[in-house]
């Protein structure tokens, strides 16, 4: 029997609405993102499911608590957002006179970010969360879940575990938004990738 993921990334804090990056940065949603984040519930947007998975940060926490506040849910600490180190809490505005960041920029955005979490890092941690919850899901016999999580960890399982292949930064969605995934077991067991995957 197939799964059904729906990985949707948190509401919007501060942070999120002044461009900064923020990762291990612990901040709550802001009033305009718990008013879109409202607006996305009446209007449908969150099927139902059996099970939440959500990570520990808290503006993942207050986007569950407004969507799915009566099914059970485990937090998975590998899920959280990646730590930006010296990016951490800033903005492109304000990073644009430091060398590590222009070097960074040079690269495309694709290198290590200084001070901070490693990339290979941070897509094996995500990686490990992702199938730590996919065996609590194939053990528990679920048939659907969601996954409250982070822009960039969506993007990372997405990158690791979509049968086509993309570039990183394709897999991008918007505070809200997220993606509906569809889990073989046997596809997963065989090949540990996702049958199929859509925009929520």
């Amino acid at each position: 029997m197939n799964h059904i993921i729906y990985l949707i990334r948190h509401a919007r804090t501060e942070g999120n609405i002044l461009g900064k990056y923020i990762g291990v940065t612990d901040q709550p949603l802001c009033q305009e993102g718990i008013k879109e984040l409202e607006a996305y519930i009446q209007a449908g947007k969150y099927p139902a499911v059996d099970y939440v998975f959500v990570s520990p940060m808290q503006r993942c926490l207050q986007t569950r608590e407004r969507i799915y506040c009566r099914l059970p849910y485990e937090i998975i600490p590998e899920l959280a957002e990646c730590n930006f180190g010296l990016f951490e809490d800033q903005t492109h505005e304000q990073l644009l006179n430091r060398h590590e960041y222009k070097e960074w920029l040079d690269g495309g955005g694709q290198g290590d970010f200084p001070r901070g979490e490693k990339i290979e890092d941070f897509m094996t941690r995500c990686a490990q969360g992702f199938t730590k919850a996919v065996n609590i899901i194939m053990d528990k016999g679920l048939k659907s879940s969601a996954f409250i999580i982070h822009g960039g960890t969506i993007m990372a399982i997405l990158n690791k575990y979509a049968l086509c292949r993309s570039d990183f930064w394709d897999w991008k969605v918007k505070n809200c938004e997220g993606y509906k995934l569809v889990l073989d077991p046997g596809l997963w067991l065989r090949e540990k990738k996702l049958l199929s995957f859509s925009r929520l």
